[in-house]
């Protein structure tokens, strides 16, 4: 079987992170679903506006809503598209402007094109193994996208997924409570680094996240050694970014301090 364009890939990804857009714009009840614990019904508009395109482009899709769905005709063998579609779903509930939808390709290699787009403000984040990362620039900051350079624990101003049970001796830190956006902004400077505290985060949390970050020249790894990429829907992994390779083996180590 002849092998897909990413850029495809990206452009279909475009088509429904926009069409996803249009579709909040107009809803009105943001509260929960009462279908299952913690979703709220904009998971639900979101899983089910994402997921069946993709199935009708033949695409094998693994959603944190829906799980692993098959296609009725795989025309993409080998490919699997992983699904967060509102990452952040608590802080969209509440009118908070930090929740995102991201969407991933993965191979047999691992992540191949992901998009990560800020819901709130339209902010876009791709990536393609190998090629490097585009943004939108036009609502993106003045400045250059890549990591900041930090090295060193104290110099750093970190984002957290869960609660630090001890001051690790960072600079100062942040709870913004979407991870694929919080490692988006380690990969783009704006955090030096991104630590999950309770190791429960799906696949679809970080995947696009995790491509965007390497692709811009951070690092990342899970805090407890394991592959980070995984098509298992019941697996959780701890994803740990940093700007730098140095600053990175700080964090795990002190995650490691702390459950020692």
């Amino acid at each position: 079987m002849a092998s897909i364009d990413p850029t495809r890939i990206l452009d279909l990804f475009d088509a429904l992170s926009s069409e996803l857009a249009d579709a909040l714009a107009d809803l009105d009840d943001w509260g929960l679903s009462g279908a299952k614990p913690g979703q709220y019904n904009h998971d639900v508009v979101a899983d089910e506006l994402i997921l069946q395109p993709l199935l009708a482009n033949g695409y094998r899709v693994l959603t944190e809503e829906s799980g692993v769905v098959e296609p009725d005709t795989n025309q993409h063998e080998g490919i699997t598209v992983v699904v967060d579609p509102v990452d952040g779903s608590t802080n969209a509930s509440h009118g908070l402007p930090w929740y995102a939808t991201s969407l991933c390709a993965v191979d047999d290699e691992g992540p191949l094109a992901a998009q990560v787009v800020n819901l709130a403000t339209g902010r876009r984040f791709q990536a393609i193994r190998g090629s490097g990362v585009e943004i939108d620039t036009e609502s993106a900051a003045d400045r250059a996208f890549e990591p900041s350079g930090c090295t060193d624990l104290s110099d750093a101003l970190l984002a957290f997924s869960g609660l630090p049970p001890a001051h690790g001796g960072w600079r100062q830190y942040r709870t913004y409570g979407a991870a694929a956006l919080d490692i988006c902004a380690v990969a783009g400077g704006s955090f030096d680094g991104f630590v999950d505290i309770d190791s429960a985060h799906g696949v679809w949390d970080y995947v696009g996240a995790q491509l965007i970050c390497t692709e811009a020249g951070g690092a990342i790894a899970d805090a407890e050694g394991r592959e980070l990429v995984t098509l298992d829907a019941e697996a959780r992994r701890a994803p740990v970014a940093a700007a730098t390779p140095e600053l990175l083996s700080q964090l795990l180590a002190m995650r490691e301090d702390w459950n020692a």
